[in-house]
C-alpha cells in the first residue's frame, strides 16, 4: 500500500510539474525524455533552473557602440558537448530571432554571477542572470 502511495504521489508531483513547465519541450530536445524524468524525481530544482534560464534568464541585447570594448569578442559560439561545435555569430543572431530559439543548445550555462559575452561585429552583448536569479523568476 505505501508503495502505491508513492507511486501516485511520484506521478502526481511529476505531472503538476510537467504541467507548470513552459519549456519542457526544448529541455527533453537537448536533455532527452530519461535525463529530464530522473531530474524531476532526483533534482527539480535544476528543471526549474532549466525552464526559467529558457525563459528569462538568457538574453541578447543591443548596447552602444564600443561598449564593452574590453571583452574579447566571440567570433562564433559554441554550441553545446551534444550539438558540437560551433555557428557564427550571424547564425546565432539569426537561430535567437527564430521562435523556436533553445538557449540549452548552446555551451552557456547560468552560474552564480552575471555573464556578459560580446559579439564580434555587432553590438550585442549575451548577457545570462545568476542562477539565484533565475531561480526567483516566475
Amino acid at each position: 500500500m505505501k508503495t502505491v502511495v508513492t507511486l501516485i504521489f511520484i506521478a502526481l508531483f511529476n505531472g503538476i510539474l510537467y504541467g507548470q513547465l513552459k519549456n519542457q519541450d526544448k529541455i527533453i530536445e537537448v536533455y532527452g525524455q530519461e535525463r529530464v524524468t530522473q531530474w524531476m524525481n532526483d533534482d527539480p530544482a535544476l528543471i526549474t533552473l532549466l525552464d526559467n534560464y529558457i525563459s528569462y534568464g538568457f538574453m541578447v541585447k543591443t548596447v552602444s557602440e564600443g561598449k564593452y570594448s574590453e571583452f574579447t569578442p566571440l567570433e562564433s559560439v559554441p554550441l553545446s558537448a551534444k550539438e558540437g561545435g560551433a555557428v557564427s555569430v550571424a547564425e546565432f543572431l539569426e537561430d535567437f530571432q527564430s521562435t523556436n530559439f533553445n538557449p540549452l543548445k548552446y555551451k552557456f550555462f547560468p552560474t552564480n554571477d552575471f555573464q556578459v559575452f560580446k559579439l564580434k561585429d555587432v553590438n550585442r552583448i549575451i548577457y545570462i542572470l545568476p542562477q539565484e536569479t533565475i531561480l526567483l523568476k516566475n
